[in-house]
C-alpha cells in the first residue's frame, strides 16, 4: 500500500508539473516583446553599421519587434539576418525575462582600403576577406593601389589564405600578398602611423609610401617582412641621422638581403648589415 501511494504521489506530481509547464508556454506564446535594444559594438570605433541599419534591416523583412507575439520571434533567423550584412562579423539575439529582445552586433576590422585599376574601392578585414565600401565610415587604414585588377563582385567569396593554398587562384591575384603586408602594418602603431600607402608596381612587386618625406621604399616580395622593416628602421635610425633631411633619398630598397640600399637624389647611400 505504501508502494501504490508513493507511486500515485509521484505521478501526481509529475501531472501537476506537465500542467503548470503548460499554462507557462500558453502564457508566453501570447506574451508580446515589451522593447527592443541594439548595440553594435566594435574595438576600433569604426560606425561601417548603425542601429539604425540593423534596426531597417527589420523593418525591411516585416519585423516590428515591439508588441509582436514572443512566438513569432525566431531568434536564429534574426541573427542569420543581420550577419548577412557584409560590414557585420558577428550577431546575438536573446529574449529577457521581462520581453525585451536584444540584439549585439559586431563589425568587421578592416586592415587596408583597396583602389582597384577599374576605379572600384573596397576594404580587406583582419581575415582577409574583402567588405564593401561604406557612405557611413571611412576607416583609417593603409590605401592600396596600382596595379590591383581584382573586383570585388568576383573576389569577396575568398580570403587571402584561401587565395593563397589554392594556386588556380594565386596565379590571378595578389591580394593574399597584400593582406600579408597591410596586416603586419596595421598590428604595429609604429608601422601603422609611419606608412600610408602600399603601391603594387608593373612588376607585381610592392612599394610603400611613408606618411612623411617624398622617397618610396622598395619592398618587393611580401616575404621576410620582419627583416625587411628591421633594416628600414635602421635606415630611419642611421641614414636620416647622417643627412637629416626626409627628401634626401628618392628611393629605399629593402629587397636585398642583409643590404639596404638607398639612392639620393644625387648619388646614393648603402649600408651592409
Amino acid at each position: 500500500m505504501k508502494k501504490i501511494i508513493h507511486i500515485s504521489l509521484w505521478v501526481l506530481f509529475a501531472l501537476g508539473t506537465l500542467v503548470t509547464l503548460g499554462f507557462v508556454q500558453e502564457k508566453q506564446a501570447h506574451r508580446k516583446a515589451t522593447g527592443l535594444e541594439i548595440s553594435v559594438s566594435s574595438d576600433d570605433e569604426s560606425f561601417f553599421v548603425t542601429r539604425d541599419d540593423i534596426r531597417q534591416m527589420l523593418t525591411d523583412k516585416g519585423d516590428s519587434i515591439v508588441h509582436q507575439p514572443l512566438s513569432t520571434i525566431h531568434v536564429a533567423e534574426l541573427e542569420r539576418l543581420i550577419v548577412n550584412n557584409p560590414c557585420v562579423e558577428d550577431a546575438e539575439v536573446f529574449v529577457s525575462v521581462n520581453g525585451q529582445v536584444r540584439i549585439k552586433a559586431s563589425q568587421r576590422k578592416p586592415v587596408a582600403r583597396i583602389f582597384a585599376l577599374s576605379g572600384e574601392t573596397y576594404y580587406m578585414d583582419e581575415d582577409g576577406k574583402l567588405m564593401p565600401w561604406s557612405a557611413n565610415y571611412t576607416a583609417d587604414v593603409v590605401a592600396v593601389n596600382g596595379l590591383v585588377t581584382e573586383s570585388y563582385g568576383n573576389w569577396y567569396r575568398y580570403s587571402a589564405k584561401e587565395i593563397e593554398a589554392m594556386p588556380t587562384l594565386k596565379v590571378y591575384s595578389v591580394l593574399d600578398d597584400i593582406f600579408r603586408i597591410a596586416n603586419f602594418i596595421h598590428k604595429d602603431p609604429f608601422r601603422k602611423a609611419l606608412i600610408g600607402q602600399i603601391y603594387v608596381n608593373a612588376e607585381k612587386e610592392f612599394e610603400l609610401i611613408p606618411n612623411t618625406g617624398t622617397f618610396r621604399i622598395l619592398l618587393g616580395d611580401s616575404e621576410d617582412l620582419d627583416e625587411k622593416f628591421n633594416k628600414l628602421k635602421i635606415f630611419y635610425r642611421e641614414g636620416l641621422r647622417n643627412t637629416g633631411d626626409w627628401n634626401a633619398y628618392s628611393t629605399i630598397n629593402l629587397k636585398y638581403k642583409n643590404q639596404i640600399v638607398c639612392t639620393k637624389r644625387i648619388g646614393s647611400w648603402n649600408q651592409t648589415l
